[in-house]
């Protein structure tokens, strides 16, 4: 058995182009073709809210495109009784470095698959207005995380450069330049990067009341083996850090601030394993499949299109 993760994009094209009846012939054909090829499905909770936000109001230019992956997205995981969701970022930290089940993420995890069930199955005003709250909550989620990761990459640019302009860095500088992809090519960078997601997640847990302040934790140690680990999102995140050093990188347009769920994704794009079965990432992300390459990986990460004729 294999196991297989779906990106937001992926589900768009699965979708794009179809009326909301057809969707359903369209999966119900794509899933006999994976029970046949013995292929089990999860759908991830990053790829649920970055759709759900473009529904929380139909002026959004997104809204039925996005309406539409929904149900794909749904039907193609779930069903009346149960979905398939794979564990985030957060949650892949919190088990793995805190043996902490970080119940709060859960939870939401939980919810949300409760608003896709209804919005995939019976997309009516009512429902819409039952679950308003919620999808707002959702967009402003999505909307304030890409803003706090496009002023911490400013942030980047504004420590490494204090003359810098706008997003380039040295720009007069190359020598300069060829520094900074040094620093960010190295081992440290990694390491720094690491530990600010896993520091990140401590400082919920905390919050929360699954951690006590008292406890003490080799943050150190526990980077180095996030890196051993989980290299692709830590690949990714430096290709950004890469491109913003050597063009002007302007993370506020042409939807770049996604990378930020992009990187999240990366989790599921290595040797990874649930129940004993191999995980593989459908994207046809550029970068996604360069950072997976990266790492050697690149065979555990399929296109679209790979992925479509896998199931002939």
């Amino acid at each position: 058995m294999e196991k297989v993760i779906f990106d937001t994009n992926a589900y768009r094209y699965l979708a794009s182009g179809r009326y909301w009846d057809q969707i359903d012939l369209l999966i119900d054909k794509i899933k006999k073709k994976e029970r046949k090829n013995g292929i089990e499905t999860l759908m991830s909770s990053v790829v649920a809210m970055e759709l759900l936000a473009h529904v929380a109001s139909k002026k959004d230019k997104q809204y039925q495109k996005c309406l539409n992956a929904i149900k794909a997205m749904y039907l193609h995981n779930g069903n009346k009784v149960n979905f398939q969701m794979v564990a985030n970022l957060e949650l892949q930290i919190a088990k793995s470095f805190f043996n902490k089940s970080f119940l709060k993420k859960i939870e939401t995890s939980q919810a949300i698959g409760q608003i896709l069930f209804h919005l995939a199955t019976h997309p009516t005003d009512y429902v819409f207005r039952k679950f308003q709250r919620n999808l707002n909550l959702i967009k402003n989620h999505v909307f304030e995380s890409e803003q706090a990761f496009i002023s911490g990459m400013k942030s980047f640019i504004k420590t490494t450069d204090p003359t810098a302009k706008n997003w380039r860095i040295f720009e007069n500088n190359p020598v300069n330049r060829t520094n900074v992809l040094n620093y960010i090519r190295s081992q440290q960078a990694s390491i720094e990067i690491a530990y600010g997601w896993i520091y990140a997640v401590y400082l919920h847990l905390v919050a929360n009341g699954e951690i006590s302040l008292n406890q003490k934790f080799d943050f150190y140690n526990m980077s180095l083996k996030f890196i051993e680990t989980f290299p692709e999102p830590i690949i990714l995140q430096k290709q950004v850090l890469e491109n913003m050093v050597n063009s002007e990188f302007d993370l506020t347009q042409n939807n770049r601030s996604n990378f930020l769920w992009d990187i999240q994704l990366m989790i599921h794009a290595g040797v990874n394993k649930l129940s004993g079965d191999r995980l593989y990432l459908v994207t046809s992300d550029d970068a996604m499949m360069q950072a997976a390459k990266k790492c050697g990986h690149h065979f555990s990460i399929y296109t679209f299109e790979e992925y479509m004729d896998i199931l002939k």
